[in-house]
């Protein structure tokens, strides 16, 4: 019998919420590329080029219960049960203090990565298969918090909690649950003029900040049978971000 090739995704039914911008647009272009069914599901519609290569695209408010379980319904008829669930949609604060902070806002935060991940998480596995793999994408801010980020960090961490979660109650059907954590990325969702463009040169022990290309590899290993005995984990892609600082930074921040 001829087995498949390593970290192959060829014919996998792929779902990814958040898929038509940033990472997530990242990691549909690799999936189609290597020959997966691939469902993008946005409020936003891909570029052309991504349906024409065959992906399917699914509008989704993933904030919005209804939606989700209407976009799960659609794939499942499009492409058969899934293999793999990518949950990549979510959004960042208003970058105001906790004392200062607008409960509007707040509720926007939540009703998109905090419920977003519950909806994708409740209503995900019964559409797919077993063994297959579900992914979500976290955050560093939910692992160390900074000044102005509560409500990002508060509702990454729920993210890396439920995925865990997941990972323990999914694991008898041989689904695995991981969460992926990225620093700084160069995304749209970081506008150029952003200070953290600058700090992640200096935070990150590479030195730079992230591109795109930088995180599809790692959703491309977790998608693929390769990780099938990796679950209930939260891989940080963050360029040694969280790891410690260079001598040289820790002088700008006390010099001489």
């Amino acid at each position: 019998m001829n087995k498949p090739a390593p970290f192959s995704l060829k014919d996998k039914a792929i779902l990814v919420t958040g898929g038509a911008s940033g990472i997530g647009l990242g990691t549909c272009e690799r999936f189609v590329q290597e020959g997966a069914r691939t469902v993008i599901a946005d409020i936003q519609s891909p570029p052309q080029s991504l349906l024409d290569e065959g992906a399917l695209y699914l509008h989704v408010d993933v904030s919005n219960r209804d939606s989700v379980m209407a976009a799960f319904d659609s794939a499942e008829a499009a492409v058969g049960k899934l293999d793999v669930v990518i949950h990549n949609a979510g959004g960042p604060g208003k970058g105001t203090h906790l004392i200062d902070s607008d409960e509007a806002v707040l509720d926007r935060v939540v009703a998109l990565n905090f419920y977003g991940t519950y909806y994708v998480l409740k209503y995900a596995p019964r559409r797919m298969r077993d063994g297959g793999s579900i992914i979500t994408t976290a955050s560093v801010a939910g692992l160390q918090q900074n000044e102005g980020f509560f409500d990002y960090s508060a509702t990454k961490a729920a993210v890396i909690s439920m995925t865990k979660t997941a990972a323990v109650e999914l694991g008898m059907r041989g689904i695995r649950c991981n969460a992926v954590a990225p620093g700084p990325v160069r995304t749209p969702m970081l506008p150029p003029a952003h200070i953290l463009n600058t700090l992640a040169k200096q935070l990150s022990t590479l030195g730079r900040i992230a591109e795109v290309d930088d995180l599809v590899g790692v959703y491309h290993f977790l998608a693929s049978d390769e990780s099938r005995y990796v679950t209930g984990h939260t891989l940080v892609v963050d360029g040694g971000r969280l790891t410690g600082y260079r001598k040289e930074v820790l002088q700008l921040l006390a010099p001489p």
